[in-house]
């Protein structure tokens, strides 16, 4: 992928550009993106210019043999790590321990069809669908084996890391180790939706770059439709709503519906619940053009800005991150969700 062929985010790429011309590309950087940001795209252009035999000033040629390979995503020092599970397409050897290398030609596919992908959108291309995706610490030493050899083509042998926070904590530690002693010639790129996630250690030794959001206009441009969101909005309104109320028990649907959706459904509808809350703040504080409101979500986020004490946000967005850490330790979601609704209401 080139640089030009992304979408936003112009003054990142003519930083990348003088980081690399300058020399002063670090080994390793954590790229931190709303989910579905372009961080991936930016990390694809980022190895491909690196490794381009002419680049062309600001971009890499995109007709060398090293740019064939990465628009195909076959060159043979570029690597992939991303978050999977157990599936029935594995055989039962693999199932034991599944690692990116299983899943690489569905990987690829999504990432040449939409280098925007969601993390939901990789689970389904992967056929893990409602599991939630890992990096394990068989992942970890298979990182190791690979980059402990030559490159085999560039200078540059890159390892892509696609959501580094669903390490465990086994496979952090091994990360850690080659981010504190890196083989030479290696960079490592970093995509990361909750970089707070990852060990302090590891954020300390990456170049932390964070992509600002896309607006609906430039999402539509990268090829995706924006989604409409309705069930989650609607959710999200009437959480608020009777929380301003100080109507418990109109918190109760809400509950329900949440406790049965998967784990990845409730996990995204935190995030959409974390961005609507952020919505909201900034159209309190007049900041309505950053707020990128659709028109199905304005007059009701007008509506709460105008209602909603100051004191709510930071106590909001605890809550949901406490939610997100519940989601992850498989607490009982009717718990979870009912704990949820209730902060919410004593927050307003």
């Amino acid at each position: 992928m080139r640089f030009s062929e992304i979408i936003g985010n112009e003054a990142l790429k003519e930083s990348l550009v003088k980081m690399v011309q300058g020399n002063r590309l670090g080994h390793a950087i954590l790229l931190t993106e709303e989910n579905g940001g372009g961080a991936f795209a930016f990390a694809l252009a980022l190895a491909q210019y690196v490794n381009c035999r002419d680049r062309q000033g600001d971009d890499s040629c995109g007709v060398c043999s090293s740019c064939h390979k990465y628009q195909k995503l076959i060159h043979p020092d570029l690597h992939f790590v991303f978050p999977v599970s157990s599936s029935n397409a594995l055989s039962e050897s693999e199932k034991k321990g599944p690692i990116s290398d299983y899943f690489l030609p569905a990987f690829r596919e999504l990432a040449l069809s939409n280098p925007y992908f969601t993390e939901q959108q990789l689970y389904d291309a992967i056929g893990i669908e409602n599991k939630s995706g890992l990096i394990s610490v068989q992942e970890a030493r298979r990182i190791f084996e690979k980059l402990s050899l030559r490159a085999a083509e560039g200078a540059w042998k890159t390892m892509i890391i696609f959501l580094p926070e669903k390490m465990n904590l086994d496979a952090a530690n091994k990360l850690l180790k080659l981010l504190e002693e890196p083989p030479q010639g290696t960079l490592f790129l970093l995509v990361s939706h909750n970089p707070e996630r990852l060990l302090p250690t590891i954020r300390s030794r990456c170049q932390p770059i964070r992509l600002l959001p896309l607006t609906r206009e430039q999402r539509r441009l990268t090829g995706g439709t924006v989604p409409d969101d309705a069930e989650f909005r609607e959710i999200a309104r009437s959480m608020l709503e009777a929380g301003l109320a100080k109507r418990i028990i109109d918190l109760f649907p809400q509950w329900e519906m949440l406790a049965d959706l998967g784990r990845e459904k409730q996990r995204e509808w935190c995030l959409y619940m974390e961005n609507y809350v952020r919505k909201i703040y900034l159209v309190a504080n007049g900041l309505h053009d950053l707020a990128d409101l659709s028109p199905q979500e304005e007059a009701t986020i007008r509506d709460f800005a105008a209602k909603v004490k100051p004191a709510f946000y930071e106590k909001a967005f605890a809550a949901l991150e406490g939610t997100l850490a519940a989601i992850g330790s498989n607490v009982n979601p009717k718990l979870t969700f009912c704990d949820l609704g209730n902060r919410l209401l004593l927050a307003l």
